[in-house]
């Protein structure tokens, strides 16, 4: 989703100075006689909340609005962007009868996060008069991929504040509606076909040609977009708190996404009070079908990840956490991680097959939003 082009030298000077904080993994070890190996091929992510509110401050000085922040490659099977979009007024009113337009995307899903502000967006329904996108377009090449734009019809008008998410599979039409205050936003993109392009760049199969069709594109595609309310998340947190359960982990919603045949999930992780002794080190995981965005909501701490796993060994299939959390899993004792310090606003982004976990708290509580994208459908239905 966006708009807008032009402006490209300004656009690639915030992007040449932005921090990059991507970091390599160690090689996977061969499996022998049945032992899992202590990790997989793959690197993380660190972006810290200054590399987004630069974007977000380029927005404001001239960059198209829904600008990325980073496109990483998450391994064989997709990418995974992070994404702004920047209101810094609320919006004008529409004039009356003029025609609301929108468009769904042919690959990608979207998770967005609002970070700050309050306003409506409009989702679901169908597009009248659809047609291609234009593939030449920034929309198209940079931002959301191939798509069908048109007038929209039968929508939603969501309205969200502060705190609350919404996800939209691909094929359902959308656009932003009306900001009733000052508003940010963050944007996770799955990109399975990976159509658009990495951040920053590096060398990279083409995108795949977009389709060439003289028929009419349909109105939508079977799905339905999901609206989370920060009531909902405060909700669970609320839960880890004060009802006993086997872990600070704990499942928000998740959801299919149609037309990708993914699952997608929002879980989130609570330490209400600092430790009164020191949290054990050295042990860790990685999980060999999903992989992970964690944004970090309030607190600060520490979170061990990369490196590999000595003694690594799969995780009881049947244990809580291999079947409500995470799938099927590798635990072991860390060996070369880094340790990652993070304060609220930070994102980091953990492919399948490396080893993490959170470790120290610095500040509470310490709130973690936790995306899963599980290609494989390990995860249950919440």
């Amino acid at each position: 989703m966006g708009n807008q082009a032009g402006r490209s030298s300004v656009a690639l000077l915030f992007v040449l100075s932005m921090g990059i904080c991507i970091f390599a993994q160690a090689p996977a070890q061969k499996t022998t006689a049945g032992k899992p190996p202590g990790s997989l091929p793959g690197t993380f992510t660190f972006i810290p909340k200054g590399d987004v509110e630069k974007v977000q401050k380029a927005i404001l000085n001239g960059t198209p609005n829904d600008s990325p922040v980073r496109m990483v490659n998450m391994g064989s099977k997709f990418d995974l962007g992070v994404y702004t979009l920047n209101y810094a007024e609320p919006s004008k009113p529409r004039p009356a009868g003029a025609p609301v337009n929108g468009w769904y995307h042919n690959d990608i899903a979207e998770l967005y996060y609002f970070a700050t502000g309050a306003g409506s967006w409009r989702v679901g329904g169908e597009l009248e008069n659809p047609k291609d996108d234009d593939n030449n377009g920034r929309s198209v090449k940079e931002v959301r991929g191939p798509g069908v734009v048109g007038v929209l019809k039968g929508y939603t008008d969501q309205k969200f504040k502060a705190g609350d998410v919404l996800i939209v599979p691909p094929g359902v039409p959308h656009s932003p509606g009306d900001m009733t205050e000052p508003t940010t936003i963050i944007r996770f993109v799955i990109d399975p076909n990976r159509v658009l392009p990495l951040r920053p760049a590096a060398a990279q199969a083409p995108a795949p040609t977009p389709r060439k069709t003289t028929a009419k594109p349909a109105p939508n595609m079977p799905g339905t977009f999901t609206f989370i309310s920060k009531a909902d998340i405060d909700k669970v947190l609320k839960e880890i708190e004060t009802v006993p359960g086997p872990s600070g982990d704990r499942p928000v919603r998740t959801v299919d996404l149609p037309n990708m045949n993914y699952r997608l999930g929002v879980y989130v992780l609570r330490t209400a009070e600092m430790p009164k002794k020191a949290e054990a080190a050295g042990a860790g995981w990685y999980h060999t079908h999903i992989a992970e965005a964690y944004y970090f909501l309030r607190g600060s701490g520490t979170f061990a990840i990369g490196g590999t796993l000595e003694n690594p060994v799969a995780d009881d299939p049947n244990a809580w956490s291999s079947k409500m959390v995470r799938g099927p899993s590798v635990s072991g004792t860390f060996k070369g991680a880094t340790e990652v310090k993070f304060e609220a606003g930070d994102i980091l982004i953990a492919p399948t097959g490396v080893p993490h976990r959170p470790s120290q708290t610095l500040s509470v509580p310490r709130d973690i939003l936790r995306i899963a994208i599980d290609p494989d459908k390990v995860l249950p239905l919440k």
